[in-house]
């Protein structure tokens, strides 16, 4: 074998050598005596002091020599491993059932990574987010995602973004119909949120959702659209400002849209009249006078699902025994409960409304003659606000028919906690000798909450476990969502999720995620 010996030290440098440098030093000898107190050097001791450093030196220059060359081998050996990994990973790729994928089936997958509405207004606009990251993955996925127009249907524009025209006209050009989600400003400037707003307007016959925050510079564009939206499907109008309501009488723009089926209006700081083809509306919220409802009620016979928010002003409910029959509606919602008197539904699945806190005793009676008026099919109970035991118990105990009950409420208070607290204890299966379960029935039970303070959540636990366990009750599943707050004590979620563990369906989620879950029923994402 061929070993070369380093000129330094005269070891071997063909690797590492096979006998350590000596570094001993005899006992009772004058090196030893040195290295081992802080005696000083005599003269005659400097020239086997230097020797031994010398030597030293040269073994260290020589190991220094050996580290470098073993480095630049680990260097090369890694460099090669992180070649032959990327190689075997592009290899492997060749095999994974992705790769055979159907186009319709790889757009699908596409479909479900964008963005909800939500997280593409909370981050700016970004070409590496969904759809237009797909573009720059592969040929094939280029080719796929630039097959699949509804991908770029979408267009959300926040006034306090900043968006690339030319991005917008490249998306415009892939996509077929447009869901446009356009967020004006009132105090922003204007003249961006113009110059889009424009740009888009020129495809205004191609928009199927139209969903606006509307400023005041916005309202003669929104005029010029007026019979142009032919494949307007679904619509959605705010208003930014009190301001931006200012100059506005009335809105016309959208009356002769002939493919429009689903519409929401909110006039949060004024009434303006909106003028809609209601003869073909299927879905319909409105803020409006109660005159205003009636007058759409009574030609909208086409209604599946209404959400009624009443602009009362004071007015006196009006004196009569005529009722507006929707013979197809199955979801309807209301701020005020009185308008049940004054309606039939009888193909109603779910009923929901808002009850206040000093709201009087007499909501059960009107839910009442309400249902054995239209004699309808009711299956889920949604109530916003701070409902109270008394009216869930009394509507519950009479209509076997509703099996999901769902609450939500955003007041806070020690009104509301009480409320609650008593709410969760009438609802729990009582062990007295004599009492009567309300609504055993029952096979959902949703909780939706602003705040975590709503109530104690032991007695909601208690109500939960006593229905699970009970034999004669038939609940399933149980959802607990709570916007913000300190969160649930430790003891009481370990014990709900314990029943989970025994086979409820049991759901308990806090923060965003919550917010997101709330948004997936649409009676709360089309808040009352």
């Amino acid at each position: 074998m061929d070993t070369s010996r380093c000129s330094k030290c005269g070891n071997s440098s063909a690797g590492l050598p096979t006998k350590a440098f000596d570094i001993s030093v005899a006992p009772g000898t004058r090196h030893h005596t040195l290295l081992n107190s802080n005696e000083p050097p005599e003269d005659s001791d400097f020239a086997f002091i230097r020797s031994a450093v010398s030597s030293v030196d040269a073994r260290l220059a020589c190991l220094d020599d050996e580290i470098l060359d073993l480095e630049e081998k680990l260097r090369l050996l890694e460099e090669e491993r992180a070649s032959l990994s990327s190689y075997r990973a592009r290899n492997r790729a060749i095999l994974l059932p992705l790769r055979k994928f159907p186009p319709e089936v790889l757009g699908e997958i596409f479909a479900w990574s964008l963005p909800s509405i939500t997280e593409a207004r909370r981050h700016k606009f970004d070409i590496a987010d969904s759809p237009w990251i797909w573009t720059h993955v592969s040929s094939r996925w280029r080719a796929v995602s630039l097959a699949t127009p509804s991908l770029w249907s979408r267009i959300i524009i926040d006034a306090d973004d900043v968006y690339p025209v030319s991005l917008i006209e490249t998306q415009i050009q892939r996509a077929q119909k447009l869901k446009i989600h356009f967020y004006g400003c009132e105090t922003a400037d204007s003249r961006p949120q113009i110059q889009m707003f424009q740009l888009l307007s020129q495809h205004a016959s191609r928009w199927e959702e139209f969903s606006v925050d509307l400023t005041s510079k916005m309202i003669p564009l929104l005029f010029a659209l007026r019979d142009q939206l032919s494949s307007l499907e679904r619509l959605w109008v705010q208003w930014d400002e009190p301001q931006s309501q200012a100059a506005v009488a009335s809105l016309d723009s959208f009356a002769s849209a002939p493919s429009l089926v689903d519409v929401g209006i909110q006039n949060e700081f004024r009434f303006v009249p909106i003028t809609l083809p209601v003869h073909q509306l299927t879905r319909l919220q409105l803020d409006a006078p109660w005159e205003t409802h009636t007058t759409i009620l009574k030609l909208a016979r086409n209604l599946i699902q209404v959400h009624i928010r009443i602009d009362f002003d004071d007015e006196p409910w009006p004196q009569t025994d005529e009722t507006i029959n929707l013979s197809h509606l199955r979801h309807l919602y209301l701020s005020h409960p009185e308008a049940l008197a004054y309606l039939t539904a009888p193909a109603l699945d779910e009923l929901g409304f808002f009850v206040e806190q000093d709201d009087p005793l007499d909501i059960p009676p009107l839910v009442t003659s309400f249902l054995d008026r239209s004699a309808c099919p009711v299956r889920r109970l949604c109530l916003r606000g701070s409902p109270d035991a008394y009216t869930i118990s009394q509507i519950l105990r009479q209509f076997s028919s509703i099996i999901e009950l769902v609450i939500g409420t955003s007041i806070a208070g020690p009104t509301t906690r009480e409320r609650a607290n008593t709410l969760m204890a009438a609802l729990a299966v009582s062990s007295s000798t004599g009492s009567t379960t309300i609504a055993p029935h029952l096979s959902l039970v949703l909780l939706m909450c602003a705040q975590t303070n709503y109530m104690d959540y032991n007695t909601y636990f208690e109500m939960v476990n006593s229905r699970w366990q009970a034999a004669d009750c038939a609940l399933k599943s149980a959802v607990l969502l709570t916007e913000s707050g300190s969160g649930l004590d430790p003891a009481t979620l370990r014990r709900l999720h314990t029943l989970r563990q025994e086979g409820l369906d049991f759901l308990h989620l806090e923060g965003p995620a919550a917010s997101m879950e709330m948004g997936a029923w649409e009676h709360y994402a089309w808040a009352l």
